[in-house]
């Protein structure tokens, strides 16, 4: 779901019996198993184009924007998207993370890289909304 504020975000997933990740939790996941790798699919930036909805992949998708889920490969959990298609809304109310179609794969996102993790649209915040910008659910409790 992409222009969503901040606050339509944690509604919905309030409303779904659900929660918006902490930044933490994203990281973790986006991680995929991989440790000390540049790139939540390992280390390879050539590969961006199998993994990641991002800007300048030389036609090799059919996306000029969001694609839909799931179009790219998974990480080692078994989650699409966690780099590229959108960034996305955390707990962290001013907080979108991961990358977007927008983000040019010159320069593919770093997971060593805080601007990959850390992205504060200040002064909009929680409040802006734009077609690069989504979010996904998280489930607390579950064994």
């Amino acid at each position: 779901m992409i222009y969503v504020t901040w606050y339509d975000a944690d509604a919905y997933a309030k409303w779904a019996g659900k929660r918006l990740p902490t930044e933490e939790e994203w990281e973790f996941s986006a991680r995929g198993r991989l440790i000390g790798k540049e790139f939540t699919w390992g280390n390879d930036a050539s590969l961006t184009r199998d993994y990641a909805n991002c800007f300048g992949t030389g036609g090799k998708d059919k996306w000029d924007y969001c694609s839909p889920v799931g179009s790219f490969k998974p990480n080692g959990y078994g989650l699409y998207d966690m780099t590229g298609n959108v960034y996305e809304r955390v707990q962290d109310q001013g907080l979108l993370i991961g990358g977007s179609w927008s983000f040019d794969t010159a320069g593919p996102p770093r997971m060593k890289d805080k601007r990959f993790w850390h992205i504060d649209y200040s002064p909009y915040g929680p409040t802006m909304k734009d077609n690069y910008q989504g979010f996904r659910c998280v489930v607390s409790g579950l064994n």
